[in-house]
């Protein structure tokens, strides 16, 4: 994409949106951007396996090298696998890995192209603040 923009689902009209995508993408952001209780986080990585498209991988791994359940989904419109990882036992969000599906203008197929860990969750006061280390 031209100066390194990517567009998302929020940019397409809505004839062409894919629903699929659509759902896809809204759990995403709140398993990464939420702080919530292990059963709606379990609920919401049982309603991410339920989307058409959707494949569970049983052996994923995020960027800290932890293995968990891999939810993937194609967004065949960019040519992207999204995975969030859940831990096995506790289905806790743990990352993502996304890579290329087919040769885009980004670069060929296979090419990873965003990974992460969430190593670290809390509620803080302020913007910036750092947790406590004491409970």
């Amino acid at each position: 994409m031209p100066g390194g923009y990517r567009a998302d689902s929020r940019d397409t009209p809505a004839k062409d949106r894919d629903q699929a995508q659509d759902t896809f993408d809204t759990i995403g952001e709140l398993s990464r951007e939420t702080v919530m209780p292990p059963r709606t986080a379990a609920a919401l990585y049982k309603a991410a396996a339920k989307i058409p498209g959707v494949t569970v991988d049983s052996d994923a791994a995020d960027a800290a090298g932890r293995h968990g359940i891999g939810v993937a989904h194609d967004h065949t419109r960019t040519g992207e696998r999204t995975a969030w990882i859940f831990d096995s036992t506790t289905l806790e969000y743990l990352g993502e890995r996304s890579y290329l599906i087919r040769d885009t203008s980004m670069s060929k197929k296979g090419t990873l192209i965003h990974v992460s860990a969430v190593l670290e969750r809390a509620v803080v006061d302020t913007l910036r603040e750092e947790p406590s280390t004491t409970t």
